[in-house]
């Protein structure tokens, strides 16, 4: 019970009341002053129990919500800190205690500058001081440096809040690093990944070479060796005793000259090829202005043989502008693209494959391989681009070729997208950014 302080007013206040109390003691018959009174005082008495039990429920409920508040902000999967407009800790939950590798009672009143690493100091004051002063949410990652010498990545939120005279800022921390070290995995996976897609074109690549070199290196030993035999025959007959005729051996040598000629040709192939098998593996070259029809044909000189011997390849020039690209790379996307329009092809039907160039999207130049083969299943399509989703055969390739093509039009900020009807074919668009003007 309530204890009330006795004042005089309220001495005086309780004789007057005995006093009167003393004039008209109450009876067994009382007046109607008295039963209005009395029930005035009923109803205030009720009045009062009512305030008394919406006071309980009321007590209740905070009670609740502050247990409710206290298990959300004690047991959060993240760490929450209050810290001071100078940088110190007022308070920290218990999932703060094993991100900072302190005890919470040890962290409280210390600065949350001592436990953010030395190489994120500057950036940490630097965020800070700029949430007190602009009152606006900063996030940002950072690394706290543990009593024992390890490292935590942090991603650190923080809100600065209203209370008094100094500043509050409320900070929220989520633990990255097994985040950062997924993201380490998963770059050497890519690169990893990037090394088997190249290996998986050396195939393509080394029947390309094989075919293309084989092809002028034979012409080139066959023409030298006629000659050969042709220039020998006329020395022969220069050393010998028989009268010669002169335009005899001039037509012999004429032939040695062709057959020259034509071994200087196949040679003069075998150095383009050469040099084309050089820049189609220089993959960190800069970019520079080149024309897609260049760049198809180009391809179209390293794809197997069996696209060119049983695949009709025509090329539709729309007068599309210069790409801005590395050419080895788009070479490279366009023997795939090819490669692949070959493979679509349908048993017992010719097979048709359309590049088709012209110009895109503004500022953009467009390159489309369209074939006339089975097409792609609608609930295939979404998954084409996925690292070594393939629909062929097992042995039948890694399925890295649209997977890599896909990476090296978006480095070249550009876009890959695919249509397909089964039955009756598909076509891939590239679009690249059209060279700027010097």
């Amino acid at each position: 019970m309530v204890k009330i302080p006795v004042t005089e007013g309220r001495k005086k206040l309780r004789a007057e009341a005995e006093a009167r109390l003393a004039r008209d003691p109450p009876g067994t018959d009382p007046s109607q002053a008295s039963l209005d009174v009395l029930r005035e005082l009923q109803v205030h008495q009720i009045e009062l129990e009512m305030q008394n039990e919406e006071l309980r429920r009321a007590l209740a409920s905070l009670e609740e919500a502050h247990e409710r508040y206290v298990s959300l902000y004690e047991f959060a999967p993240i760490a929450y800190v209050m810290v001071n407009g100078d940088g110190t800790i007022s308070e920290v939950n218990l999932a703060g205690e094993p991100l900072f590798g302190v005890d919470r009672s040890l962290l409280r009143g210390s600065k949350f500058a001592a436990h953010v690493d030395p190489e994120d100091g500057d950036r940490w004051h630097r965020t800070f001081t700029k949430a007190v002063r602009s009152k606006e949410r900063q996030a940002a990652a950072f690394k706290l440096r543990r009593p024992d010498g390890a490292n935590c990545f942090t991603w650190i939120e923080l809100v600065p809040v209203e209370a008094g005279a100094d500043p509050v800022v409320r900070i929220a921390l989520a633990d990255i690093t097994e985040y950062r070290r997924m993201e380490a995995e998963l770059r050497a996976t890519q690169a990893r990944l990037s090394v088997a897609a190249r290996l998986a074109s050396m195939d393509t690549l080394a029947a390309g070479v094989a075919h293309e070199i084989n092809n002028p290196l034979a012409a080139n030993l066959a023409d030298h060796g006629m000659a050969l035999t042709t220039v020998r025959k006329v020395r022969d007959d220069l050393r010998g005793s028989e009268p010669l005729d002169r335009n005899a051996q001039a037509e012999f040598l004429d032939t040695a000259i062709e057959e020259l000629n034509e071994a200087r040709e196949a040679s003069r192939r075998i150095e383009r090829i050469v040099r084309d098998l050089k820049v189609f593996g220089q993959n960190h070259a800069p970019k520079q202005a080149v024309r897609l029809t260049d760049i198809v044909e180009q391809a179209m000189r390293w794809v197997p043989t069996a696209v060119r011997s049983e695949a009709t390849v025509r090329v539709e020039n729309g007068g599309a502008p210069d790409v801005d690209a590395t050419p080895s790379q788009i070479v490279q996307v366009v023997v795939n693209l090819l490669t692949n329009a070959a493979k679509a092809a349908r048993p017992g039907r010719p097979s048709l494959i359309i590049a088709r160039i012209g110009p895109g999207d503004p500022g953009m130049a467009r390159l489309e391989i369209i074939d006339n083969g089975g097409g792609i299943a609608p609930h295939v399509l979404p998954r084409i681009f996925d690292p070594f989703f393939t629909t062929g055969d097992v042995g039948e390739g890694m399925g890295l070729g649209l997977s890599t093509c896909h990476a090296i039009v978006t480095a070249h900020a550009g876009t890959l997208t695919v249509t397909s009807d089964v039955g009756m074919g598909t076509t891939v668009r590239v679009e690249l950014p059209a060279a700027t003007a010097a």
